[in-house]
């Protein structure tokens, strides 16, 4: 803070001839002592980088400690407190590591680049360009779970889905089981709900879709809503 004060009082000194080149110098000491009174910025995500540890079917953590959630995808869930994994959580995991575990892989950002819980979101590319959620679609070891402005490759990841669903493999043995009429999807968050779960009536009519067929509501991009689990 010593240094902070001498360098702020730079800026009270009386005027001279060499006014300008001394007042761009202030202004860049100034910004570099604050920068580190105030701690480093945080670094940007990396391109490139070699995965040491796989979490789940659809989370990673590369070598630096960076925690990484595909993007565009969605795995069935592992256990945690108290819940059972869900149907093929430990294959996805299992799948996602044989890919990836040791390996150099290159990262691809979109518009966001991090969550909630500050992981960082990004498409996983391994050394033959093989895009990585793609793959987990194909096996039906995720679904598509999109989080608008995120869109990069939707149509590419919609096909690798539709694939799998149309091969009935892995989560698709049992995840087009229709028990409503019909539900009820937003165009702005990609969710479909049941008719009558309370998330569905907040959509604004401009955003609202009926979907008559559960199929179609996965092939048209929509996930299930996670309150009411359609």
């Amino acid at each position: 803070m010593r240094h902070l004060n001498f360098s702020i009082s730079f800026l009270f000194q009386p005027k001279t001839e060499n006014r300008k080149p001394k007042t761009l110098c202030i202004i860049f000491l100034l910004a570099a002592v604050l920068a580190t009174a105030c701690g480093r910025a945080p670094q940007a995500p990396p391109q490139q980088a070699r995965v040491i540890q796989v979490i789940d079917g659809d989370t990673l953590i590369l070598a630096g400690g960076a925690r990484v959630r595909l993007l565009g995808i969605d795995a069935p869930e592992m256990e945690r407190e108290g819940r059972p994994a869900e149907f093929l959580a430990h294959k996805a995991k299992a799948y996602l590591a044989q890919l990836t575990q040791g390996k150099e892989v290159r990262l691809e950002y979109d518009q966001l680049r991090y969550d909630h819980y500050g992981r960082v979101l990004a498409h996983i590319f391994l050394a033959d360009n093989t895009l990585v959620e793609a793959a987990l679609l194909r096996q039906g070891l995720a679904r598509v779970y999109f989080h608008p402005p995120n869109l990069s490759y939707r149509e590419v990841l919609l096909a690798a889905q539709a694939e799998a669903m149309e091969a009935g493999r892995g989560v698709w043995q049992k995840a087009l089981n229709q028990d409503e009429p019909f539900y009820l999807a937003n165009r702005n968050t990609l969710r479909f709900h049941r008719p009558n779960c309370p998330l569905a009536a907040k959509i604004a009519p401009a955003n609202r879709q009926k979907i008559t067929s559960l199929k179609q509501a996965y092939l048209q991009g929509f996930s299930p809503c996670r309150s009411c689990k359609p």
